[in-house]
């Protein structure tokens, strides 16, 4: 019997997002009180992505993207927030060293050509704003301002 890597994977996507939404989604996020600043429930607010130089954009009022990082593994999560559907993410590991940040993309929807990828990104947290720059493949750009989830 061929056993299929897609639903396994959206399980456990599904199993890791339900736990951290559980978990604390929309609780008061204490920065004082982590070693890791870059913990934690992140919003996207801007982003640029592509090949060439760009202009920051804003999201779609009818998309959400949810960031969530603990101290070894990351997900993220784009939602429809008309229908509810859950359109992209991926998730995997992670390392930080200084302002170098390394995801490993170990599972994804809609991220067939980024699974297996270790991009490395530049980070900068400035008390609740998260930015993120880097390249996710060869030549293709991003640039993000995330900024954390809070009541």
């Amino acid at each position: 019997m061929k056993k299929s890597i897609i639903p396994l994977s959206l399980v456990f996507a599904t199993v890791i997002l339900l736990s951290a939404a559980v978990s604390g989604y929309g609780e008061k996020d204490n920065t004082e009180d982590r070693s890791n600043p870059i913990e934690g429930t992140w919003e996207l607010k801007m982003y640029k992505y592509g090949y060439s130089a760009s202009a920051f954009s804003k999201p779609p009022d009818n998309i959400t993207r949810i960031k969530y990082i603990t101290d070894t593994h990351f997900i993220w999560v784009q939602i429809n927030n008309d229908s509810g559907v859950v359109n992209s993410s991926a998730g995997g590991t992670y390392t930080i060293d200084g302002n170098k940040y390394t995801e490993s993309i170990d599972f994804g929807l809609g991220m067939k050509n980024q699974s297996g990828t270790k991009p490395v990104y530049n980070v900068i947290i400035e008390g609740d704003v998260l930015f993120l720059s880097g390249e996710l493949t060869e030549g293709f750009i991003i640039e993000e301002i995330w900024e954390r989830v809070k009541e």
